[in-house]
């Protein structure tokens, strides 16, 4: 296998028609043989770095942010995590 990233399709294309390995495009149009993308990308996750190539499915940065603020704020305050059915059972 080759990855190729920022490559015209006509390139991948190409590529992909005359070598006997799969060539996976970054960024690189429909030529290749496959596509990938970066799963922080594609879920949202990170938001400081967005190439142009990046097509976003979700933007879940927010909501884990609530989540692990949340978390901690419990831990710190030991209100509600962990509680008594987030523990192995005594009789064990």
């Amino acid at each position: 296998m080759i990855v190729v990233e920022a490559v015209l399709g006509t390139v991948g294309a190409l590529l992909s028609q005359n070598l006997a390995i799969p060539v996976i495009g970054v960024g690189a149009r429909t030529g290749c043989d496959g596509q990938i993308l970066v799963t922080e990308h594609l879920l949202g996750i990170q938001q400081d770095l967005s190439p142009i190539f990046v097509k976003r499915y979700a933007n879940l940065a927010g909501a884990m942010r609530h989540a692990v603020r949340s978390y901690v704020s419990e831990v710190k305050t030991g209100i509600f995590f962990p509680a008594e059915e987030h523990a192995y059972p005594t009789d064990h």
